[in-house]
């Protein structure tokens, strides 16, 4: 059973096991618009850097329904 991308669960990153609601917290709570900036805060796509685009993604769309 795969997790839908758009859940709160999915996993972004699974080097750093990071999910899409943490990522969405993060943004939410410290108002992070710079990806570089939420990665290193996160630690997310730190790694392997696979999952950067998704993270950055998350993050715009996180910002636009603020």
């Amino acid at each position: 059973m795969s997790i839908d991308k758009k859940s709160r669960d999915y996993e972004v990153c699974p080097c750093r096991h990071v999910t899409r609601g943490q990522i969405e917290d993060i943004v939410k709570e410290q108002r992070i618009d710079n990806l570089k900036e939420l990665c290193q805060v996160s630690g997310a796509g730190t790694k392997c850097g696979g999952c950067r685009e998704m993270i950055e993604q998350i993050m715009n769309e996180t910002l636009a329904a603020l």
